[in-house]
C-alpha cells in the first residue's frame, strides 16, 4: 500500500469538531424527507472542491482510486446518452447526477477528522433510526414500521441503511481499545437499531445483514486473534434477535415462512403476493433485457414497458403498480442494457476489492473504515438481488457518500485529528 507521512500531527480545532460532526450527520440528513438537507450537502460539496484544489494529498488519493472515479463519470455520461437516445425527460438525470455530487463530497474524508467523534455520532444516528421504528410500532400502532424516510414504500431501504449503521457500531464494539462509555453507547445502538430493523419486517436486508455480520466478525478474529469474545458477542446477538422476533413480533417469522410457499406455487396465473410479484417482475425485466440488450428500454421506464406488456396480455395485472422490478441488477439490465449493467456491477466490485485489500491494515482506523466500507458493499450487493437499492435518494445517497468517502480515506493512511492530550 502506498504510504504518506506527515511532518506533524494535524491540528485539532473547532473546525475539526464541526466538520467531523457534519460528516457524521449526513446519513441522518439523507434519511429524512426535508429539502433543507440540500444546504448541508452543498456546503460539504463546496468544502470538498476547495479541498481538492488546495491539497495535493487529496488529488493524489483521487488518482489512486481513479478506477471508481472513471466509473462514476461513465454512469453520468451513459445516463445522458440513454435519456437522449430514448427521448426521455431530463428529470431522469437526477440520481446519476448525484453520483458526481458525492464524488465531490468524498474529498472531505481526506481531511484530518476526529474519527472517534464521528463513530460516536454515527451510533447516535443509529439510535434515531432504530428508535423511530420502535416509536411507530409500539406507540403509534403501526404494524410494519417504516422509519422516518417517507412512508411504507421506503421501509426496505430504510431497514438496509439502519442495519449498515448497526454494523458500524458492531465493528467499534468489538475493538478492544474502545472506552467503556463508548462501548455502552455502541451496544445500545446495536440493540435499538437491530430491533427497529426487525419491526420493519423487511426480509431482504435482514438476510443480507447476516453474511456481512459474519464477515466483520471473521475479520476481527483474523486481525486480533481473539475469537472467544467474538463468539460470545455473536451468541448474544443471535439470542437477542431470535428472542425479539419470537416473543415480540411473530409477524416477522410468518413473513419468512411465506417465501417457500409463494415460490412453489408461482405460475403465470398465480402472481399475487410479495414473492410471486417479484418473480413476475423479474421475468418481465429479463424479457426487456433480451429484447433490448444494448440500449435497454430507458432509465426508469421499466414500469412503462411492463404496463405495455400487461395491456397486451403478456403479464399479470398484479404487477401493474410497480415501476421497478425489485432487483437492481435486472433494473440496470432492463433500463440500460449491457453497458449500465456493467457499470452497476463495477459500483459494487471495485469498492469491494478496495476495502478487502485494506481490512488487515496495521493502522486501526484504516482497517476500521475499510471493514465498514466492505460491510456496506456486502449488504447493498446482496439486498440488490431482491430490491432496488438505488432508485430512492436515501439509500442511493448513503451508499455513494460513505463508500466513496471511505475509499478516499483509506487509499492512504487515514488522517486523524487528535487532541493534544491524546497525541502526547
Amino acid at each position: 500500500m502506498t504510504a504518506a507521512a506527515t511532518a506533524a500531527p494535524p491540528q485539532y480545532t473547532w473546525r475539526t469538531v464541526l466538520l467531523s460532526a457534519l460528516v457524521a450527520l449526513v446519513p441522518l440528513a439523507v434519511s429524512v424527507p426535508f429539502k433543507s438537507k440540500a444546504i448541508l450537502l452543498l456546503g460539504l460539496l463546496v468544502t470538498g472542491i476547495v479541498t481538492i484544489v488546495r491539497h495535493p494529498d487529496t488529488r493524489l488519493r483521487y488518482r489512486l482510486v481513479r478506477a471508481i472515479v472513471i466509473v462514476c463519470f461513465l454512469r453520468f455520461a451513459y445516463a445522458i446518452f440513454n435519456i437522449a437516445w430514448h427521448r426521455l425527460g431530463w428529470g431522469e438525470l437526477d440520481l446519476p447526477a448525484q453520483t458526481l455530487l458525492y464524488l465531490g463530497t468524498a474529498a472531505i474524508f481526506t481531511m484530518a477528522l476526529d474519527w472517534r467523534l464521528i463513530w460516536n455520532l454515527l451510533a447516535v444516528v443509529t439510535l434515531v433510526l432504530g428508535g423511530s421504528c420502535i416509536v411507530q410500532h409500539h406507540l403509534m400502532g403501526v404494524e410494519r414500521a417504516y422509519g422516518i424516510s417517507g412512508g411504507e414504500w421506503s421501509a426496505i431501504e430504510f431497514t438496509m441503511v439502519t442495519l449498515c449503521m448497526v454494523l458500524f457500531s458492531i465493528i467499534r464494539l468489538m475493538q478492544p481499545t474502545v472506552a467503556l462509555r463508548e462501548r455502552w453507547l455502541h451496544g445500545i445502538a446495536v440493540a435499538v437499531g437491530a430491533y427497529g430493523a426487525i419491526l420493519t419486517q423487511s426480509r431482504g436486508p435482514m438476510l443480507a445483514f447476516l453474511p456481512a455480520l459474519l464477515v466483520i466478525i471473521a475479520l476481527h478474529v483474523r486481525r486480533t486473534h481473539r475469537w472467544r469474545g467474538a463468539l460470545i458477542f455473536l451468541g448474544i446477538l443471535i439470542v437477542g434477535v431470535a428472542g425479539s422476533t419470537t416473543m415480540l413480533n411473530h409477524q416477522v417469522i410468518h413473513r419468512f415462512g411465506e417465501v417457500s410457499g409463494e415460490i412453489s406455487t408461482f405460475s403465470k396465473d398465480n402472481t399475487a403476493g410479495p414473492v410471486r410479484e417479484r418473480l413476475a417482475m423479474w421475468e418481465s425485466a429479463t424479457q426487456a433485457f433480451v429484447q433490448h440488450p444494448l440500449d435497454g428500454v430507458g432509465l426508469d421506464q421499466f414500469g412503462v414497458y411492463n404496463r405495455a406488456r400487461i395491456a397486451r396480455g403478456e403479464v399479470s395485472e398484479t404487477i401493474a403498480k410497480y415501476d421497478h422490478p425489485h432487483n437492481e441488477y435486472l433494473e440496470a439490465a432492463a433500463a440500460g442494457g449491457v453497458p449500465l449493467l456493467a457499470i452497476m456491477l463495477l459500483i459494487f466490485v471495485l469498492p469491494g476489492i478496495h476495502f478487502a485489500r485494506r481490512v488487515g491494515d496495521d493502522d486501526e482506523w484504516t482497517a476500521t473504515l475499510a471493514t465498514a466500507g466492505l460491510a456496506i458493499v456486502i449488504v447493498y450487493a446482496l439486498s440488490a438481488m431482491t430490491d432496488n437499492v438505488f432508485y430512492r435518494a436515501m439509500p442511493h445517497s448513503f451508499y455513494l457518500y460513505l463508500v466513496l468517502g471511505f475509499m478516499l480515506a483509506t487509499v492512504l493512511p487515514v488522517r486523524i485529528a487528535r487532541h493534544v492530550r491524546a497525541a502526547a
